[in-house]
């Protein structure tokens, strides 16, 4: 009596049921759902745009006093510890407020990116964790995080298709901003180590003060680039069905 089965010859392996017949078709992964992170993204610009407006309030108050001092008025030590305090607290507030607000739009311009590639959009140049971290990088990063927003509003717009969507005038207007931000940033600190007389404090209270002033637009401009961005990858999710993922809210 032969062992085994007719069909089944000895070393021959076993070939298991095939999976495609039964296997239903991978559907398409479902989009991050940054509304959440959108609200509070914009909630922090704004409250970086209320902290910059109190900063220039106080900033104008302290250049007063500055240029009483440059032309000899006495003023008593608990006027300019009082100035000095206000202007600590100040400080200390706008830079966490300003801290919060990057980390924020940080995370969303890494889930835009990675949005973008969920609605279809093929070939893009930078990757979700590269638009981000582009910003890190000197030098490059005086171009490369623009790419990369520019990147991000063409797909939203139109993923299949890209390459050939334009991209608003406010993008480059922001982007300048952001650059002069940064400039600026670089002289307050430079005047800031060196700064031993009153004339010095007050170039430093200028350009200062020029610096809170261009980070009320500079806000606002990119408040306008996240939410129409937003808009825009929400629209694309209703056009195609595509369900936001669930538990990706903030």
């Amino acid at each position: 009596m032969e062992q085994g089965s007719s069909n089944q010859e000895e070393g021959t392996p076993y070939a298991p049921p095939r999976a495609d017949l039964s296997e239903k078709p991978l559907q398409p992964e479902a989009l991050i759902d940054t509304g959440a992170l959108t609200k509070w993204a914009v909630r922090f610009l704004y409250a970086d745009m209320a902290m910059a407006a109190v900063a220039v309030i106080s900033g104008l108050l302290e250049y007063r006093l500055l240029t009483r001092l440059r032309d000899g008025v006495a003023l008593s030590d608990q006027v300019i510890e009082a100035n000095g305090l206000r202007q600590g607290v100040i400080g200390l507030v706008q830079t966490l407020v300003l801290l919060t607000a990057m980390i924020l739009v940080a995370r969303w311009i890494h889930r835009a990116n990675q949005n973008c590639r969920r609605l279809g959009a093929a070939d893009m140049r930078f990757t979700p964790g590269w638009a981000v971290g582009w910003y890190f990088i000197p030098l490059l990063s005086m171009w490369k995080p623009y790419q990369a927003m520019k990147e991000i509003w063409r797909a939203s717009a139109a993923p299949a298709d890209w390459r050939r969507q334009p991209t608003p005038m406010l993008m480059p207007v922001w982007w300048g901003m952001w650059l002069l931000s940064l400039a600026l940033g670089s002289g307050i600190m430079q005047l800031a180590r060196h700064a031993n007389s009153v004339n010095d404090y007050l170039l430093l209270g200028q350009v200062t003060l020029a610096a809170d002033f261009l980070e009320m637009p500079l806000a606002f401009a990119l408040i306008i680039l996240v939410r129409r961005i937003h808009a825009m990858q929400h629209s694309g999710v209703a056009s195609i069905g595509q369900p936001w993922a669930a538990n990706r809210t903030a």
